[in-house]
């Protein structure tokens, strides 16, 4: 079977890659996905986030670790199986990043992804619901809900942050990021809008475009210094299958890296060591694993203002009739409605933390989900500055890669971690909280000292999911793809996806990758990239 075109993975990257390929009715292409369909109900139901990334047919189950300055212990790390990848699991929440972020791009040798060139891209991926203006786009793919927040919880959120000195920002993907914000969602019509149902669905009509699901691919086919196609298992039955012009890896910060080794692109080392005849020697791919570390807080508080009272049997039950009926109600919510992006020293140019808020306490059981009284607070470094690595465990492309992502790992992280708790519970130590009787209770008021904030630490973090960096694009010898995404030293060959990001973006990654697939199907097409933009943006004057 013959293409023009090889997209492996339908995440967010994949599925946009191949929409926007096959636009063009004389581009044959194919897209593969080793996990199923996904059309299952608690994905299309926002409120079925908690269920779905627990689903085993959902989720990979990927584990980091051992993690080193962590205790040795593993972390979870949920990646989306199916179409529509980890955006058919995540909580829908939708950050662009900080400005500075891609200017940092720019300033690192990459003269086409500063905010300017990137901004164009975010405004034609989406259709904004609080309307198009220079920083919001109105008719795109992607639907975007401006967060409801219609909960005495919310506005206390809102009015604690400002009490404790931080601005109200009415659209943190615009004109100013830092501050408190009400969240934006990937919903529409009250449904998860992932980059599936914007992109790869409305193109599922044309002829030209072709999508195998339950497809393992095992290695890229490598010919003369040239990706003539790949090998793939589906049904049982293993075959080859070639393409004309591309492959174009979109499998993620893990298991692209994983299928370029198998290939025998990567450290020459690593390779060796697992018998795996070398066709490149790349060093550093899949090095610079970066992912945002966090942590959790948790709060009781009067239970008469408790967002749990409406989750009981008997409400949920109705709360899904009312979806099913006319997609509105909490079940259209993914409930995290408000949040914030701080600086926890006023010498820095942009946010380095962000607070995700949950309006309950929310613990898996036997039997799924059960929500208590309270809130969650979920805090994250947005420019984490450890790094990890991806490597193989055997040359089985069905095994996890090795994922260490070495959290702590750098001083600086533990010193800013240990402002950021203290951030975070100044923000809920406010008046506004008063009212509800807002009290910790994990970790608890024990926890003072910068030792036991520490401590804390190296017995509880996790990550927010947002592993990058494995593929890094740039200019230097070290980059392993250049500006337009192609793999150095083999034609035919792009990787498109989170793997590519220079550096993490301040914020939930998915919207940061969606841009970079739009704008690098744009340069697999030859064609002009979009015009740069002239909006402005909020600059920090540090201190």
């Amino acid at each position: 079977m013959r293409f023009d075109y090889i997209v492996v993975g339908a995440g967010v990257a994949g599925c946009i890659i191949a929409s926007r390929l096959s636009e063009d009715p004389a581009n044959r292409v194919l897209l593969l996905e080793a996990g199923g369909k996904n059309d299952r109900l608690i994905v299309r139901m926002p409120a079925g986030t908690a269920y779905a990334y627990q689903t085993r047919a959902l989720n990979w189950g990927y584990r980091s670790g051992p993690e080193p300055q962590l205790g040795n212990r593993e972390l979870d790390e949920k990646r989306g199986r199916g179409i529509g990848g980890s955006a058919a699991i995540n909580a829908m929440v939708f950050n662009r990043g900080n400005p500075n972020d891609f200017e940092d791009w720019k300033r690192s040798g990459l003269s086409e992804w500063g905010y300017a060139n990137c901004l164009p891209y975010f405004r034609r991926m989406e259709t904004f619901g609080g309307g198009a203006n220079e920083w919001r786009g109105g008719d795109g793919p992607l639907r975007i809900r401006p967060g409801q927040a219609d909960h005495i919880l919310y506005d206390s959120f809102i009015s604690g942050g400002e009490q404790a000195g931080h601005t109200y920002v009415s659209d943190h993907n615009a004109f100013r990021q830092e501050g408190v914000h009400r969240e934006q969602a990937y919903i529409g019509n009250g449904l998860r809008w992932s980059a599936a149902r914007g992109y790869l669905i409305p193109a599922l009509e044309r002829p030209n475009l072709t999508v195998w699901t339950d497809c393992y691919v095992n290695g890229i086919v490598i010919e003369n210094g040239t990706a003539r196609g790949v090998n793939v298992t589906r049904g049982g039955e293993d075959r080859q299958i070639t393409c004309e012009r591309e492959v174009v890896m979109c499998a993620g910060a893990f298991n692209t890296p994983q299928l370029l080794m198998l290939s025998g692109i990567g450290p020459a080392d690593h390779l060796k060591a697992l018998d795996i005849p070398l066709k490149l020697h790349v060093p550093r791919l899949g090095k610079d694993l970066e992912n945002h570390p966090g942590f959790v807080l948790t709060y009781s508080i009067d239970e008469r203002y408790s967002l749990a009272r409406e989750l009981g049997l008997v409400n949920r039950a109705a709360l899904g009739l009312q979806w099913l009926w006319n997609k509105t109600g909490l079940a259209a919510s993914n409930f995290y409605e408000v949040g914030a992006f701080l600086r926890t020293r006023s010498d820095l140019a942009a946010p380095n933390i962000q607070i995700e808020f949950m309006g309950l306490i929310r613990t898996l059981t036997g039997r799924g989900v059960k929500a208590a009284p309270g809130f969650t607070v979920y805090t994250c470094l947005t420019r984490p500055r450890s790094r990890g690595e991806v490597t193989l465990r055997s040359r089985d492309p069905r095994q996890q890669p090795s994922l260490v992502f070495n959290h702590l790992a750098e001083r600086s992280d533990i010193t800013d971690f240990i402002e950021a708790f203290r951030t975070t519970r100044a923000f809920f130590a406010q008046p506004a909280w008063e009212k509800l009787n807002a009290r910790e209770i994990d970790p608890g008021p024990t926890v003072q000292t910068d030792a036991d904030i520490e401590a804390f630490l190296r017995r509880n973090l996790g990550t927010h999911y947002h592993p990058s960096g494995t593929c890094k694009m740039g200019t230097g010898s070290e980059a392993v793809v250049d500006p337009a995404g192609r793999l150095r030293g083999i034609e035919g060959l792009r990787v498109a996806d989170a793997s590519v990001l220079p550096n993490t973006v301040c914020g939930n990654i998915s919207a940061s990758v969606a841009m970079v697939a739009e704008k690098l199907s744009d340069a697999i097409r030859g064609r002009t990239p979009l015009p740069p933009s002239n909006a402005d943006y909020y600059r920090a004057v540090p201190a």
